[in-house]
């Protein structure tokens, strides 16, 4: 038993580190993270609701965790071949545009959610 929740414990300690690895050494990722730390204090800010607080937060979430997955995938393709590989290639540019799809959708969600907050608040 002791051994499995010390696992546990070390499951978090690695997470951790790739978290720190994420932000300090992936450009698009800090973007990602500077996008989080402005929309966070902006949701206080204009009072969203708990569900657009949910929605907000989810897509934080997909948008970060796709990052940390096309960032995963990189290093496995550079680890794999440092030469150019055309199915390589194509696998870094999907895992790409599944981060720009989800940053796209958390666009769009967050322009719906807090334009007409925006307006009101200004008018």
């Amino acid at each position: 038993m002791f051994k499995y929740i010390r696992q546990r414990i070390l499951s978090f300690k690695w997470a951790i580190k790739g978290i720190f690895n994420l932000f300090s050494t992936h450009p698009n990722a800090q973007i990602h993270l500077l996008a989080t730390i402005i929309v966070i204090p902006l949701s206080f800010f204009l009072q969203i609701s708990i569900t657009e607080g949910c929605i907000v937060a989810l897509c934080i979430a997909l948008v970060l965790s796709m990052e940390a997955l096309n960032s995963a995938i990189e290093y496995l393709a550079d680890k794999v071949s440092v030469e150019e590989d055309e199915l390589i290639g194509k696998a870094k540019d999907i895992a790409a545009a599944g981060v720009l799809i989800s940053a796209l959708a958390a666009a769009i969600a967050g322009g719906l959610i807090f334009i007409p907050k925006i307006n009101m608040h200004f008018s």
